[in-house]
């Protein structure tokens, strides 16, 4: 529901429930797994088919559009999503990135059928390089995090955690361009209200959002050089910064060794996460959820594992 008095957001309750109907099926319902030796709790998106959550989004944005072609652009994640979404509905698929794109990732997308288009570096050049696609071939532009059915589709992770962990009282979010915190505080709000808090942690080396928030304003930072490449924006989504001001209670910024900190806590307990999916655990670690007694059990949504297998095994060993 809406917050009484106030004006309706790009994503609200009821786009959430919508979109958990609308996916039904395409997408797997992921587990909530102890994190050994602590008090955090773990939603395991990476279980989920193409390796992340961005599966959501992407499915519930084809599903409701049912457009003749997609494009995108993406770190990887979200194009892989696409891709996948895309194939599954037998329409034609662009996927645009830029020169930091990971070979593992691109190769993942192009393994989905997709067409890969190189734009220069930066979220913003990427960006125009894909509405420009969409312009010239009469593609559906579905961007990765600010758009309304993409962030309801991210909000049924929330859903997930709710049903699951009824007595939630604090969610921590990565967050990069802010599509999956504003979909998962709102399922989550409108749920427990402000008994539950939610916390999102992003890259030091992109901390557009902690930035933001302080100015009031979304704010650009330089291009990031976090090795968190699911999180390398540089600025929060227009529709989802204003979601993240009204219903996320804080933002943090976290430096890489404090990243592959989490990801090796996570090895410890056999879950295998990409930078960018441990940045909800290193958060918690940093906040020290991880064994406050007083305080109720923490759930970080770790939001994928799509990572070469030798650079996994570097950072951690």
């Amino acid at each position: 529901m809406v917050e009484v008095g106030a004006e309706r957001l790009a994503v609200e309750a009821e786009d959430v429930a919508a979109a958990a109907a609308r996916i039904a099926g395409m997408v797997r319902r992921t587990p909530l797994l102890h994190l050994d030796g602590t008090r955090l709790w773990l939603k395991c998106e990476g279980l989920q088919e193409t390796g992340s959550f961005k599966l959501r989004g992407a499915s519930n944005a084809v599903a409701a559009l049912q457009p003749r072609g997609v494009v995108t652009g993406s770190s990887g994640n979200h194009g892989r999503a696409l891709a996948l979404a895309a194939a599954r509905a037998g329409i034609r698929c662009v996927v645009v990135m830029t020169p930091d794109v990971t070979p593992f990732k691109r190769a993942a997308v192009e393994a989905l059928g997709a067409r890969i288009v190189q734009s220069p570096p930066g979220t913003a050049a990427r960006n125009r390089t894909a509405l420009a696609v969409a312009d010239e071939q009469g593609l559906t532009y579905v961007p990765p995090y600010d758009d309304a059915l993409v962030m309801a589709g991210q909000g049924t992770v929330g859903l997930e955690i709710v049903e699951d962990m009824p007595s939630l009282r604090c969610a921590v979010v990565p967050v990069g361009g802010g599509g999956l915190i504003s979909g998962v505080s709102t399922a989550v709000r409108a749920r427990l209200g402000d008994a539950v808090r939610v916390i999102g942690v992003e890259p030091l080396d992109g901390n557009d959002t902690v930035l933001s928030r302080l100015a009031g304003q979304r704010v650009e930072v330089p291009l990031p050089r976090t090795i968190c490449d699911g999180a390398r924006v540089q600025t929060p989504g227009a529709l989802t910064f204003p979601v993240v001001q009204r219903r996320v209670d804080e933002v943090i910024a976290v430096d890489d060794r404090k990243v592959i900190a989490a990801m090796k806590l996570l090895a410890m307990s056999g879950v295998y996460a990409e930078p960018t999916g441990a940045l909800a655990v290193a958060g918690a670690l940093q906040l020290g959820l991880d064994d406050d007694e007083s305080a109720a059990p923490a759930v970080c949504v770790v939001t994928g594992r799509n990572i070469e297998p030798r650079e996994w095994a570097r950072l951690v060993s």
